[in-house]
């Protein structure tokens, strides 16, 4: 299996802040903060030592941060979007308690190994899979990403979309038919993801 280069468009500091903000620790606005002071530093400081700096992030934050992004920079990947997505979901079902660390990790080891194979699965699928979490708890953590499960009522496409808001309605990419809320949560994967500025009108 081909897989792009292993650091192509993932710079170290964006990838960085951006598991910062999703992961809850930080704001948007805290981030834009420490982005424009980075870029008057001299010499030029690490965005993770500036957000430590201003106490914004405790050590142990930054540790944690530090981890996902090395997992991520190492991981040769057709899929990686959402496998960063599925490193950061990981971390908050070890917050929340919804599962253990050992099997998370295990989740991704066999997400890895179906990927060489040929087949991607997300990483909540895996865990309502093996039994160690719900479809309704990999929802609950979803949403608190701010993300909702949607699916399209015409070619049944499912979508995570990304900073999902009442007031906007939202379009399947392929047959542009309106998507639906499910009714009943068998299953929480999706097929694609979709993003606040994508196929929505208000």
């Amino acid at each position: 299996m081909q897989y792009p280069p292993r650091n192509k468009h993932r710079s170290p500091e964006t990838l960085f802040g951006r598991i910062a903000l999703e992961l809850g620790f930080i704001t948007a606005k805290q981030l834009l903060e420490c982005v424009r002071q980075q870029g008057l530093s001299k010499p030029r400081k690490k965005i993770g030592q500036i957000m430590l700096e201003k106490g914004y992030l405790t050590q142990q934050q930054v540790e944690e941060i530090l981890k996902i992004q090395k997992q991520n920079l190492e991981t040769r990947t057709r899929h990686p979007e959402a496998r960063l997505q599925d490193s950061i979901i990981g971390r908050l079902i070890v917050q929340l308690g919804y599962a253990s660390e050992e099997q998370v990790n295990e989740a991704l080891r066999i997400q890895a190994l179906r990927e060489e194979r040929g087949i991607f699965c997300r990483l909540g699928e895996i865990m309502v899979e093996k039994g160690w979490m719900t479809a309704q708890q990999v929802i609950d953590v979803l949403r608190r990403q701010n993300k909702q499960l949607m699916v399209c009522p015409f070619c049944k496409r499912r979508y995570n979309v990304v900073n999902y808001d009442l007031r906007f309605t939202y379009y399947c990419k392929y047959c542009k038919q309106e998507l639906q809320l499910p009714r009943e949560i068998e299953s929480p994967g999706a097929d694609t993801t979709l993003f606040l500025d994508e196929e929505k009108n208000k």
